[in-house]
């Protein structure tokens, strides 16, 4: 066994260095309201109408093993109830495909009426979380793995480097017509993030709960219809998001300026010592269809890493507004959308 740990520390470094996963951190978006589930529970239903979105990102595109992400949720509002149901799947591909995490989570939310235009929602999020090592791709240590003797391997990797485990989180948020705002937290359950027994002598071996912050407004400069929105009419939406996961702290500072149907963002990413990013988005909204790329800019000391390309599609389905509309006319605000950006 002293044999098999000295062979396998090489690889150790090799994947704290490339794998957030190993540091105990999510994947993180540059599209945060083009994924809002992701980003905070309570934002299920928020849309009142069933929505589907679908969200990929690159990470580092010039660099071998780079990180690719991807999610897809559909979230809807049942007025009956005055309760949002929703589901939430993503996908974390890292090291080309050695390190894969995987979560398939169920949410419910429930809608309070706090004040003449001030809603509050609640969320819990529960499902399970997966990952896997695949050792068949570590091809650059082949010839030291083909030299191991089979007794060097412990029980468990003979087993298959494999865990799935149940995950929880909870969210909650208020929105007014020109405000929204809110908190997350995920992991809230002890979770063990190392494959074998023996990396936990290496590297911390719980996955540390993920928490979320975010503060938005909507400004309006021109709208010619009240409540609806048609060309040309004029948006502005500054927003800033904390989250802080285990010993990463980033916030990220920006606003999206909306032109209907055309949007474009501006944001920066940074800790609280260095910049990490400057990103740009823009977004096309059609019919019930909202499309939207943004690229990361690295602004860290990494050079020629390609940065990150993000797309996103989402979709509502269309549905009786008649509670909304009653709501809006009637000043009774409970039924009411949440008027955010989409990106």
């Amino acid at each position: 066994m002293i044999l098999f740990k000295q062979r396998v520390a090489f690889l150790l470094v090799f994947l704290i260095l490339t794998s957030s996963a190993m540091f105990g951190q999510d994947e993180h978006y540059s599209q945060f309201y083009a994924n809002p589930v992701y980003l905070n529970p309570a934002f299920t239903g928020t849309a009142n109408c069933p929505r589907f979105t679908l969200n990929f990102r690159d990470q580092w595109p010039s660099i071998p093993g780079n990180f690719i992400n991807c999610s897809g949720s559909y979230d809807q509002f049942i007025h009956l109830i005055s309760s949002g149901i929703g589901v939430l799947f993503s996908a974390d591909i890292e090291g080309g495909g050695i390190l894969q995490t995987y979560q398939a989570n169920a949410i419910y939310s429930f809608r309070v009426q706090a004040a003449e235009k001030l809603n509050f929602q609640f969320a819990l999020q529960g499902g399970f979380l997966g990952a896997s090592l695949n050792w068949s791709k570590l091809q650059t240590a082949s010839d030291l793995l083909n030299t191991w003797a089979q007794n060097d391997f412990p029980q468990e990797m003979e087993n298959g480097l494999a865990k799935s485990q149940f995950d929880a989180a909870f969210g909650w948020m208020g929105y007014t017509p020109y405000l929204y705002f809110g908190m997350a937290i995920h992991h809230l359950l002890p979770l063990e993030k190392s494959f074998i027994g023996h990396f936990s002598n290496f590297i911390n071996s719980k996955w540390s709960p993920r928490w979320t912050a975010h503060l938005g407004g909507k400004i309006t400069f021109k709208q010619k219809i009240r409540n609806k929105e048609s060309f040309g009419d004029f948006f502005l939406y500054p927003n800033i998001i904390f989250i802080s996961q285990e010993n990463f702290h980033y916030l990220h500072e920006g606003a999206y300026f909306k032109i209907y149907p055309f949007t474009i963002g501006t944001w920066i990413r940074h800790n609280f010592k260095n910049l990490d990013a400057f990103i740009f988005s823009c977004g096309l909204e059609y019919n019930n269809f909202r499309f939207g790329y943004s690229y990361d800019f690295n602004l860290t000391a990494l050079e020629r890493t390609g940065g990150a390309h993000e797309v996103s599609i989402q979709y509502i389905i269309p549905c009786s507004n008649e509670l909304s509309n009653k709501a809006q006319q009637k000043k009774k605000f409970r039924n009411a959308t949440l008027d955010c950006p989409c990106y």
